[in-house]
């Protein structure tokens, strides 16, 4: 199995962000090595200050045979995280404070001598855009969903030749809604594979997990994000279980869960605006939805 190294790390601002990591061939398995975020290498027993930048996502990656409009499934097959991670600690307001999370025997340790089980998850999973729009859209990005976990499969539709694909900012734990700005942001070693999809009647991507199918929307609020997967998933369910859109639209605003992937939006920025402020959402209905082929008779 082919192994990519995090190693060298590329700051966010360097043109070297761009330069191409390898090349994956559709249906193979690779492990990729992800840096844990924007902070240097973590020692035990160390409270980090802010150092150069290392960045927190490997790639791009070219897809071999991969055209503009197909869709490629990410099946998630293991996240091996490393033995720290940091956090902020800066109450509602993102500090420069930085804070050491050892994580050990599948445990998160926060002090004096909490734990809580790790629960690793993929904040980032995209396919580059073609829009050079300061907030592109449709290609997955900075999602930040607990839902792309080890089992789930994403699905993005490519924009571009080859795709390229881009992945990391993982965390070894991270609560719905990313309050801080931060999970544990860790080192990672991920096994993917990716290979085509069928696609989907939808315009973003799609998350499958073993019980649930999730649409995603990213907006300027939480609203505009909502609406956005709201609507993804009337489509998707008037599509996939061939009815109309009044009828899938009663099972979504009825049983459809909305789960927050990164929901602080101005928060983090200490009161200062900032030109791309976002927050992203997720709607999840339950594989457990069927049709009978017969109306209910009381």
């Amino acid at each position: 199995m082919r192994r990519f190294t995090r190693t060298p790390y590329v700051d966010p601002d360097s043109p070297e962000r761009r330069e191409v990591r390898g090349t994956l061939k559709l249906g193979e398995t690779v492990i990729i090595e992800v840096p844990g975020g924007a902070d240097g290498d973590l020692k035990p027993g160390v409270v980090p200050e802010i150092v150069a930048s290392r960045g927190s996502r490997n790639g791009p990656f070219i897809i071999e045979d991969v055209k503009p409009g197909d869709w490629l499934s990410i099946e998630v097959i293991d996240i091996k995280v490393g033995p720290y991670g940091y956090y902020n600690n800066g109450g509602p307001f993102r500090g420069s404070l930085r804070s050491v999370a050892p994580v050990r025997d599948g445990l998160v340790h926060f002090p004096p001598d909490f734990v809580v089980p790790s629960r690793p998850m993929i904040g980032v999973m995209q396919l580059e855009p073609v829009s050079q729009h300061p907030s592109p859209w449709n290609h997955g990005g900075n999602m930040d969903y607990n839902s792309i976990q080890a089992g789930s499969t994403v699905h993005i539709r490519a924009q571009k030749e080859g795709g390229y694909f881009y992945v990391g900012d993982v965390h070894a734990r991270m609560g719905d809604g990313e309050l801080t700005a931060t999970g544990i942001e860790i080192d990672a070693d991920l096994t993917l594979r990716i290979d085509r999809s069928p696609g989907f009647p939808t315009g973003g991507p799609v998350v499958e997990t073993a019980d649930e199918i999730l649409t995603c929307g990213m907006g300027a609020n939480w609203e505009e994000a909502l609406k956005i997967a709201w609507t993804e998933m009337v489509g998707l369910i008037a599509y996939r279980y061939d009815t109309t859109v009044e009828y899938a639209n009663l099972i979504v605003g009825t049983i459809g869960d909305a789960i927050p992937g990164y929901a602080a939006g101005t928060l983090n920025h200490r009161g200062f605006k900032k030109e791309r402020v976002y927050v992203t959402c997720q709607i999840a209905i339950t594989k457990d939805l069927r049709r009978t082929g017969e109306p209910y008779k009381p």
